[in-house]
């Protein structure tokens, strides 16, 4: 069973087993009465869904101000490579040629 509450609106109970896209709301059918209750009974119980609006509402003007700071600024790619030195990553400039050669190379030279 999925139970969805929102002050303001109607609840929405659904039995995911027989309904899996949610398509029939069954919070105001009588055989599931017993069932959206215990449901509601529960949010009222667990939440008090006034302070947690309260909160939101609070925060909100913060989120709007980062928001429009983001779009507005320019801001780091969320896929950012820090930059590095590719000549001394890649490339051995730091190593005499010689001496590379004799170490690294595959089959060794004799």
């Amino acid at each position: 069973m999925k139970y969805i509450h929102c002050d303001s609106d109607p609840a929405q109970l659904y039995d995911l087993a027989n309904d899996p896209w949610e398509l029939e709301n069954l919070a105001d059918h009588p055989a599931y009465r017993v069932i959206a209750e215990g449901f509601a009974q529960e949010v009222v119980q667990r939440w008090d869904s006034a302070a947690l609006r309260d909160k939101v509402m609070a925060t909100q003007k913060n989120r709007l101000a980062l928001n429009a700071a983001m779009q507005a600024g320019a801001s780091e790619h969320w896929d950012y490579n820090p930059p590095s030195d590719a000549s001394q990553q890649y490339v051995r400039n730091h190593m005499d040629w010689t001496v590379v050669a004799e170490r690294f190379r595959f089959p060794p030279v004799g």
